[in-house]
């Protein structure tokens, strides 16, 4: 056999020997405060994560400007998937009298309450803390009412290791599930309460009457 050749697959070989095997991380679910709550069927959506989020490898910001991650520690499944089912499990053991199920599950019925979230943050910052930052709607269906509102959440996890940050990790979404069952357990809103439709018109503006004045009468 060639030498060169030889000596390629010797340093290829070398080099295999040396790559340290992955390491894989899952989040798991956390407890909190149960909520009172009708018996409610509860479809949580997909979460939407940023697209640098989107990828096997645990990230981390170094600067504002600049990603980290390690090729040797990797998430267990796809970080939307595990958000989700975790979440999810968050959220049935604060409401204990609700079904709740993920919109990818093999569960499926007619949900009286849908969830949306959209997290634009959810990585170990410069800083050293670990951020949660996430737009949530909570959507009766039967009549339409919709709570839409943005948390801002942060922990300091007590090292900058994969295991602390991944743990802090499991507890922002934690105390998403705290607000997210609040919000399901102060009911359906008023309708005081609700977005109004951009396609309602507008109530004419009160004008003030002079004293004696007789008001005109709108056309």
């Amino acid at each position: 056999m060639n030498v060169r050749i030889v000596l390629g697959l010797s340093l290829a070989l070398l080099g295999c020997a040396g790559s340290p095997d992955p390491v894989f991380y899952a989040l798991s679910s956390r407890s909190g405060p149960t909520v009172s709550s009708p018996p409610l069927k509860i479809e949580l959506r997909s979460p939407g994560l940023p697209g640098y989020l989107d990828r096997p490898h645990i990230v981390r910001r170094v600067t504002a400007e600049r990603l980290g991650l390690a090729a040797d520690e990797r998430w267990g499944a796809p970080l939307d998937a595990m958000a989700g089912a975790t979440l999810a499990d968050d959220l049935s053991e604060r409401l204990p009298g609700c079904v709740v199920y993920t919109e990818t599950g093999a569960l499926s019925a007619t949900a009286d309450v849908r969830i949306e979230v959209a997290v634009s943050r959810f990585e170990l910052t410069a800083s050293g803390s670990v951020e949660l930052t996430a737009e949530v709607a909570v959507r009766w269906t039967d009549p339409d009412a919709t709570r839409l509102k943005r948390y801002a959440l942060r922990i300091r996890p007590a090292t900058r290791t994969t295991p602390d940050l991944v743990g802090s990790m499991s507890g922002l979404l934690g105390q998403l599930a705290d607000a997210i069952a609040a919000a399901i357990g102060e009911g359906r809103p008023a309708l005081a309460d609700r977005p109004v439709s951009s396609s309602e018109p507008p109530e004419p503006p009160l004008l003030p009457v002079a004293p004696g004045a007789v008001p005109r009468q709108s056309p």
